[in-house]
């Protein structure tokens, strides 16, 4: 048993494997071990399976091929980690276990664990950001396992950077992430050193920041864009959370806080993730990219942050991004990722990417694999961060059907949602002891009601916990109802296009209008041939319902103004005539939407030009609108090709 080691945070997350994924989650899992979670280190081999294990990895990366390896392999083996216990798999834990043995036969007698030779520069940034992405996973392991022996192992990995890190030996870019896997590491053994290194760390980028991701940069009023690889960013938006929770200085939890809410002010999406034009800072618009590992990383920074200040708005947060950006940008049978993406999309091809030429096709790997490694996260992260606990008491963070084993207790959590406002929680396991279960309400609800065993409890406020104690028996039930209404507001663009757009939303979810697709398999550029049943895609929009190839061009008569997703909603649209429509048994939730919206709208005039390639924002705001119509939204990870933030209409 672990010794009593003070921390500054409220809460924490509960061992990888103590919830369990049910009902719709489960079988996302499911389809994601067979799919990229269980494959891609088969897939990719030298970048993915190997650089841990042996120290190889592609050599046409260049100066910073170990540095890419390790990041790219210890993010899937966190991934996979993750999926593993989530779905209690043995296969998919014997996996993880072959890996985790193989990384600490590849200690150095100094301690050193990461996959720099003695011919690369162990100096190198990369070297403690990969290190780190394959720590993160070991102390997953531990967490998971109890394995002693690996928490040894990470912890003579850290001491090595103590002490040849020490002082000013940092860098500025991506290094400092080895915050996460210090603190982290704190949290297990108590070791002050490791403190004492954090300390130096933030103190060294107050005094050399390149990129604006000190501490004293995020205490600034405002987020610079293009300062820092948005990415990276997302990652370091815990880890002052992080140093505040292993040392205690208020200065770095404030720091963290008000980067977070510069985010959410300047550039969160509505769909949760940061935009990245170019892969750095940008501001939000309707056709901005975000990359995938961003929802991956910002998802995770949130979950140390949701732990650490008990703040259940950061939930919401999570929420968006796990129900709506982080299933948009995936292939619905898990065996491919968009790496960029974006709310408003057309197209999603060889040519359709703002930035790299194919970074909008569908793939299961690209020639540097850092976001489809990621997507492994996104599910199985939100499952892990379901469940929290200052020690004593239990609290339920985010929804989702699950099985939650705390001590004693075991609850089997039963619900649709998000697609549905009712959730119970049924007791399998007594408590021998009366503790609370602690239930978030989420910001956007103002009526949740509470029932144990058919007896309301009052008293429920939005963005809070609720709690209920009592000697847990087995049997009791929890009724939890989470009312939702739709509403339909501006999306604040004002510092890239400026046009203002509308947003529809219904609790959790943001809604779209689905455009008709067409998947063209191609062989597009992996860096080792793909085996049969893996592809790449082009994803086109279908226009007729004869088009095999998702034509650009007019057919048949048809005018570019009647193109399906040239439409606007008025701004003052009444929200109680918006319809919502849940509908039973249709398969699979992301395939085919449990849960539509038909919203009054119209056809707009040319909104876009009919030969695009690349999505673009609307030229017209409000944009001219002919007849009336009704439009059918789903649930944005229902889509891959979409509209998303709709033109207002010029209605007077």
């Amino acid at each position: 048993m672990e010794q009593e080691i003070k921390t500054y945070r409220k809460l924490k997350t509960l061992p990888a494997g103590s919830v369990t994924a049910r009902g719709w989650i489960r079988e996302q899992l499911l389809r994601n071990k067979a799919g990229m979670g269980g494959h891609l280190d088969e897939l990719e081999p030298n970048m993915i399976a190997l650089p841990y294990i042996n120290c190889t990895t592609d050599e046409e990366w260049g100066a910073v091929k170990a540095g890419w390896g390790a990041e790219i392999s210890g993010n899937y083996w966190y991934g996979l980690i993750l999926l593993a216990f989530a779905l209690d798999d043995p296969e998919l834990k014997a996996k993880a276990e072959k890996w985790v043995n193989g990384v600490l036969k590849n200690q150095r007698p100094n301690g050193y664990m990461g996959t720099y030779t003695p011919e690369d520069d162990w100096f190198d940034d990369y070297n403690a950001w990969g290190t780190h992405c394959g720590m993160k996973a070991m102390l997953l392991y531990y967490e998971a396992t109890g394995r002693k022996d690996v928490l040894d192992a990470v912890h003579r990995c850290m001491l090595w950077f103590c002490e040849n890190w020490k002082g000013d030996r940092k860098t500025r870019y991506a290094g400092v992430i080895l915050i996460e896997s210090m603190a982290v590491c704190y949290f297990h053994t108590g070791d002050e050193r490791l403190v004492t290194f954090i300390d130096e760390y933030v103190d060294f980028l107050d005094r050399n920041d390149l990129y604006l991701n000190s501490a004293t940069a995020m205490l600034e009023e405002k987020l610079i864009y293009a300062s820092m690889h948005a990415a990276g960013y997302a990652s370091d938006l815990s880890l002052y959370a992080l140093a505040y929770a292993a040392g205690g200085n208020e200065r770095n939890l404030a720091a963290n806080l008000n980067g977070l809410k510069k985010v959410k002010r300047q550039v969160m999406q509505r769909t949760g993730g940061m935009p990245c034009h170019a892969e750095y800072l940008s501001p939000r618009s309707a056709s901005v990219e975000t990359e995938y590992c961003n929802f991956s990383f910002l998802e995770d920074s949130l979950i140390h942050v949701n732990a650490i200040t008990g703040d259940p708005q950061c939930a919401d947060w999570i929420e968006r991004i796990v129900f709506n950006g982080a299933q948009g940008a995936r292939k619905k049978d898990e065996k491919a990722i968009a790496y960029m993406s974006s709310p408003n999309q057309i197209f999603a091809n060889g040519n359709s990417c703002l930035f790299e030429q194919d970074m909008q096709q569908y793939a299961p790997v690209y020639p540097v694999s850092c976001c489809p490694v990621t997507s492994v996260w996104a599910v199985p992260d939100y499952v892990r961060s379901m469940a929290l606990t200052d020690g004593k008491n239990l609290y339920i963070s985010a929804y989702g059907p699950a099985r939650i084993t705390f001590g004693d207790l075991v609850i089997s959590e039963e619900t649709f949602y998000p697609f549905r406002d009712r959730l119970t929680f049924r007791v399998e396991a007594a408590s021998e002891e009366t503790i609370a279960i602690n239930f978030r309400i989420p910001g956007w609800c103002d009526a949740a009601t509470f029932t144990v065993n058919g007896v309301s409890f009052p008293g429920a406020v939005k963005g809070s916990y609720f709690p209920i104690r009592r000697c847990w028996k087995a049997g009791d039930v929890v009724e939890v109802v989470l009312p939702r209404q739709v509403t339909v507001d501006r999306v604040d663009d004002s510092d890239a296009s400026g046009k203002f757009p509308l947003c529809v939303e219904y609790g959790p979810l943001v809604f779209a209008l689905p455009i008709p697709e067409v998947w063209v398999p191609v062989k597009g550029n992996p860096r080792t041939p793909l085996p049969e049943g893996w592809s790449w895609w082009d994803v086109y929009p279908k226009l007729l319902e004869n088009d095999t190839r998702g034509s650009l061009y007019e057919q048949n008569g048809l005018r570019k103004y009647n193109i399906s997703w040239n439409v606007a909603i008025d701004e003052k649209v009444d929200c109680s005539k918006i319809r919502v429509e849940e509908r039973e048994d249709t398969g699979y939730v992301w395939e085919d939407a449990p849960i539509k919206l038909r919203v009054p709208g119209y056809k707009a005039l040319f909104s876009y030009p009919p030969y695009i390639r690349k999505t673009m924002d609307v030229w017209q705001a409000p944009a001219e609108v002919q007849e009336e119509l009704e439009l059918e939204l789903v649930p944005f990870g229902c889509t891959n090709l979409r509209i998303t933030y709709f033109p207002r209409a010029k209605t007077e």
